[in-house]
C-alpha cells in the first residue's frame, strides 16, 4: 500500500514537473539548459505577443462590454502568464535552493519508516485530485472554445474543400496588426492562436498546481516532525529530537521567505484581476436574459472561483500546518525533561512565533482571502450598477430639459404663426405623456434636427 502511494507520488511530482518544462518555467539545471533558457524567452514572447492581439481586440469592441471583457479576459490571462515566466525566471537562483532544501528534508522524513510515511501521504490524494481536477477542467473549457472552428475545417474536409468559413476564436480575423489573407494563411492563424491559448491555459494550470505541490511537501513535513515529536522512539533521545526539528523549521522558515517572494504578487494579481474581469462580466450578463452571455459568465466564473479557491486552501493548509507543529512542541516532552533554561528558552520562543503563512503583499493568503475576493466582485458589481443608474439618471434629466426647451419654442413659434423647425434633436420614439394634444400632434408632425 505504500508502495502504491509513493509510487503515486512520483508520478504527481513528474506531471507538475512536465507541466512546468512545457511552460517554460521549470528552473533546476537539466543537461539542456541553454536550450531551456531559450524557449522561456520564446514563451515570454508568444505571451506578449497574445496579449497584444488580444488588447487590440478588446480595444476594436470597446463600444460592446461582452466582447470586450471577454476580451480583456484573454489579455489578463496573457498578463499572468508573462508575470509567472518573469517571476521563475528573475528568482531562479532562489528557487533552486529552497526546491533542494525543502526537497531534501521531504525525502529526508519520507525514507524513515511506515508510519512517518502514512502520515505524509496521509493527505495526498486530495493534493493531486485537485490537481488533475484543475488540469482536466482547464483542457474541456480550451478544446469546447475551439471545437466549433476545427470541426467546420473537418467537415470541409471531408467534401474535399478545405474551408475558411470559421471564425478565429480570440482575433476574430481583424484583431491582429495586419490583414488576415483567406486562404491558407488564415488556418496558420488558427494554429497560432490555438497554440498562444493553450500555453496561456496550461501556464495557469502549472504555476498553481505546483504552488500547491509545494504546500504538500511543505505541510507533510511538518506533520512528519509533529508526529515525531509527539510520538518519540525508545531509541531517540528528545534533546536530539528536539534540536534537530528546530533547526529544521528554520529552514522551513527560509523555504517560505522565498515561496511567498515568488508566489505573493502572483497571487496577489490574480485576486484583483479575477475579481475585476468578474464583476465585468457580471454586469454584462444581467439581466440573465441572453444564453450566450450567461453561459461565457460561467465559464469565466468557474475558472476564476476555482483558481482563487485552490490558492487560499492551499495557505490554509501551510498555516494549519503550522499550528499543529506548534502544537506538537507544546504538547511534547520537553517540560519533563532535564533541559536546561536556554532550550526552554528555545521552545518558548518557538511557540510565540506566529504560524507559517504566505502573504500576498497585503493580506495572508487562507481562506479569508477567498471571502474578501467574493465580496470584492460583488462591491465592484453593485458599484457599476449604482453608476449606471446614475448615469441614466442624469440622461433622463437631460433629455425631459431639452425636450421642455423645445416645447417652449414651439409654443413661442405656434402662438406666433412662425412654425419653423428648429435644431434640437429629439428622438420621436420618445414617450411625451407630459404633452397635451395640441402639442403631442406638433411633435409628431415636425421634424427636429
Amino acid at each position: 500500500m505504500i508502495d502504491k502511494r509513493l509510487q503515486t507520488y512520483r508520478t504527481y511530482q513528474r506531471f507538475t514537473r512536465i507541466l512546468l518544462t512545457i511552460c517554460g518555467c521549470w528552473y533546476m539545471p537539466t543537461k539542456s539548459d541553454k536550450s531551456m533558457h531559450y524557449y522561456s524567452i520564446c514563451v515570454l514572447l508568444t505571451m506578449i505577443m497574445m496579449t497584444m492581439v488580444t488588447l487590440h481586440t478588446s480595444y476594436i469592441h470597446r463600444y460592446n462590454l461582452g466582447n470586450m471583457m471577454k476580451n480583456v479576459g484573454f489579455a489578463i490571462t496573457g498578463l499572468s502568464a508573462i508575470l509567472k515566466v518573469v517571476s521563475f525566471t528573475i528568482n531562479r537562483g532562489s528557487l533552486i535552493n529552497y526546491h533542494r532544501i525543502l526537497n531534501d528534508l521531504f525525502e529526508e522524513e519520507l525514507m524513515r519508516n511506515d508510519k512517518i510515511r502514512t502520515i505524509i501521504f496521509s493527505s495526498l490524494h486530495t493534493m493531486y485530485i485537485l490537481t488533475y481536477g484543475y488540469f482536466a477542467l482547464a483542457t474541456t473549457l480550451l478544446l469546447l472554445y475551439f471545437a466549433p472552428s476545427y470541426l467546420l475545417i473537418i467537415r470541409g474536409l471531408l467534401h474535399f474543400h478545405l474551408s475558411t468559413n470559421y471564425t478565429l476564436p480570440i482575433s476574430r480575423g481583424y484583431g491582429h496588426f495586419w490583414t488576415v489573407p483567406d486562404n491558407f494563411l488564415y488556418h496558420l492563424h488558427l494554429v497560432f492562436e490555438t497554440t498562444l491559448t493553450g500555453l496561456s491555459g496550461l501556464m495557469a494550470c502549472s504555476v498553481d498546481s505546483f504552488f500547491g505541490f509545494y504546500v504538500y511537501q511543505f505541510t507533510s513535513t511538518m506533520r512528519a516532525m509533529n508526529f515525531r515529536l509527539t510520538n518519540p522512539l525508545p531509541t531517540e533521545k528528545f534533546l536530539d529530537l528536539l534540536r534537530m526539528c528546530v533547526a529544521k523549521h528554520q529552514r522551513l522558515l527560509r523555504c517560505r521567505d522565498t515561496l511567498e517572494h515568488v508566489y505573493g504578487p502572483i497571487v496577489f494579481w490574480h485576486i484583483v484581476t479575477n475579481a475585476i474581469l468578474l464583476c465585468g462580466l457580471m454586469y454584462d450578463a444581467m439581466p440573465f436574459s441572453d444564453f450566450k452571455r450567461i453561459s461565457m459568465f460561467l465559464t469565466y466564473a468557474v475558472v476564476k472561483f476555482v483558481q482563487t479557491f485552490t490558492y487560499a486552501w492551499y495557505g490554509t493548509i501551510l498555516t494549519n500546518a503550522s499550528e499543529d507543529f506548534r502544537n506538537g512542541i507544546y504538547f511534547g516532552e520537553w517540560f519533563n525533561s532535564s533541559l536546561d533554561h536556554h532550550v526552554r528558552t528555545n521552545v518558548i520562543l518557538i511557540m510565540m512565533q506566529k504560524p507559517i503563512t504566505i502573504n500576498a503583499i497585503y493580506s495572508p493568503v487562507n481562506i479569508t482571502i477567498f471571502t474578501n475576493f467574493v465580496n470584492a466582485t460583488m462591491s465592484y458589481f453593485f458599484l457599476l450598477q449604482s453608476i449606471d443608474e446614475g448615469l441614466e439618471t442624469l440622461h433622463r434629466d437631460g433629455r425631459v430639459a431639452m425636450i421642455e426647451f423645445s416645447l417652449r419654442r414651439i409654443v413661442n413659434h405656434y402662438s406666433t404663426g412662425i412654425l419653423g423647425v428648429d435644431s434640437c434633436v429629439i428622438p420621436l420614439e420618445l414617450r411625451l405623456y407630459f404633452c397635451n394634444h395640441w402639442t403631442r400632434h406638433i411633435l409628431k408632425l415636425t421634424i427636429f434636427r
